[in-house]
């Protein structure tokens, strides 16, 4: 996130015309009232196969009992639901997200993503994180990294660590403040990773890596044990060196597999900036109205967005040529069985939250993965990577009622989960049309004073200036 003086005078004069919102969606709906989900095909993402004509009883947000369908109901009070031969599964994870309004949230559970990790926190998703988990907010529940911890000395939103002792402490003031894990950037010096590693392992927080290799100096070995490691974009940059080669890549996936840790490849943002750069405002036209808040899509337009839209037909024809590169280093790093993740960088480049995890899904389906090992990375894989596995990531008893249910089987068809039937969320059962209503209310009701407050706040609260900087990444913004 850059933000300017510009921006901040531009945000200032959108503000002046808006409206105050009420407060954040919510549902009174009892979840200790049993809720069955009657007639519903059951697909077990771990296996493959799929469960048919099944009943599940669901009671306060867990699934309590998987049954046969049409098994006599004994509760006395209950909530029923003809699932009418749907498919059920569990609900989408997304690795790698970005957003400052509590709307995304909603946005996002409209579209089937029950879970967010937000990949450059802020304390205010410290208190939606409650209010999510505790049922008085509605939307995708959420894992907050840290604010991202970087080299730079200039960057809003950053925690800047130019010595150990820097990242020492930017890790303990994250681990107190109650963030669960820490977003280190790829621009930090070997020593100062090496000093915020280490704490972090003494602090027993995870962390998630930008970029899937070590900083200069620093041995591969240094990375094991990380939560994820972020953007396939940054292998073709890092080892790679803007080259397609192969010997290096093999090399590459070779080290990576030997790690075990998780690659979030996140293609949909260099898909997202490969359609801006070929088409310009034409495809800016056909995103979705209000996906994005005002704020971020005013300063996208006055900044990264500049440098696609002008940008002459030659570096779209490289972005293209790069994007299928990227997914083909994504179908060699599952064919060496590295566990991949879904993540978007939804809010990143006006890419729409919900819609773009989707899109992350079908890019890795183009880029050759079966259907089956794409829904893993949505659910089980996920689940595991953020030590969930007993919670999210199945349709199994003891775990979280968070499930889809679409119409077609979605091994068949990915594009079936794009619009659920029905979302389940903690055991809270939302229809299609209350979904759109959901989300339209939250689009409405979003608090741009409420938003400019927390992206000033977060300047402030991580001791660095609210100037810009230019990053080091080469097609992204530096909170990617």
């Amino acid at each position: 996130m850059k933000i300017s003086i510009l921006f901040i005078t531009l945000c200032l004069s959108a503000i002046a015309s808006y409206s105050l919102p009420a407060h954040a969606t919510s549902t009174e709906k009892n979840t200790n009232t049993p809720l069955y989900i009657d007639n519903i095909n059951i697909v077990d993402v771990t296996t493959g196969k799929v469960l048919k004509n099944r009943q599940l009883k669901i009671r306060k947000g867990k699934i309590i009992a998987i049954n046969a369908a049409q098994t006599p109901i004994t509760d006395g009070s209950h909530e029923y639901l003809d699932g009418k031969g749907h498919y059920a599964m569990p609900g989408l994870i997304d690795m790698h997200a970005h957003a400052y309004d509590s709307a995304a949230f909603v946005i996002a559970l409209s579209h089937g993503v029950t879970h967010l990790r937000l990949m450059n926190g802020v304390q205010e998703h410290l208190l939606w994180r409650k209010e999510l988990e505790n049922g008085s907010r509605v939307g995708s529940t959420i894992t907050v990294s840290s604010p991202i911890i970087s080299g730079f000395t200039d960057a809003h939103m950053h925690y800047s660590a130019q010595t150990p002792a820097d990242a020492i402490t930017a890790v303990t003031t994250a681990k107190q403040l109650g963030y669960d894990l820490i977003k280190a950037y790829g621009n930090l010096t070997a020593e100062v990773l090496r000093a915020l590693l280490l704490e972090a392992k003494k602090q027993n927080i995870p962390v998630a890596k930008h970029g899937p290799h070590p900083v200069v100096d620093m041995n591969w070995n240094e990375l094991k044990g990380l939560q994820s490691l972020e953007h396939v974009e940054d292998i073709y940059q890092g080892p790679l060196n803007y080259q397609n080669d192969q010997k290096a890549l093999d090399e590459t996936i070779a080290t990576l597999k030997t790690l075990n840790t998780p690659v979030t490849p996140t293609l949909n943002i260099y898909w997202q900036l490969t359609q801006i750069s070929d088409q310009k405002q034409t495809f800016i036209d056909t995103l979705p109205e209000g996906y994005i808040s005002p704020l971020i899509e005013l300063q996208e337009k006055h900044n990264q967005l500049k440098r696609w839209i002008n940008s002459p037909l030659e570096m779209a024809l490289h972005n293209k040529k790069t994007l299928a590169f990227l997914q083909e280093i994504t179908l060699q790093l599952y064919k060496a069985n590295i566990t991949l993740l879904v993540g978007s960088d939804s809010g990143v480049l006006l890419s729409p939250h919900g819609l773009a995890t989707h899109k992350e899904m079908e890019l890795m389906h183009q880029a050759g993965l079966p259907i089956l090992e794409v829904l893993r990375a949505a659910t089980i894989n996920p689940a595991k990577a953020l030590e969930k596995e007993s919670q999210l990531g199945k349709i199994a008893v003891g775990y979280n009622a968070d499930l889809i249910l679409s119409e077609h089987n979605p091994l068949d068809t990915l594009a079936t989960l794009k619009n659920p039937v029905w979302v389940v969320k903690q055991g809270r059962i939302f229809s299609k049309t209350e979904l759109e209503t959901l989300r339209q209310h939250a689009i409405n009701e979003r608090s741009l004073w409420q938003e400019m407050r927390i992206l000033l706040n977060a300047g402030i609260s991580t001791g660095v200036s609210t100037g810009t900087n230019t990053g080091t990444c080469t097609c992204i913004s530096a909170d990617k």
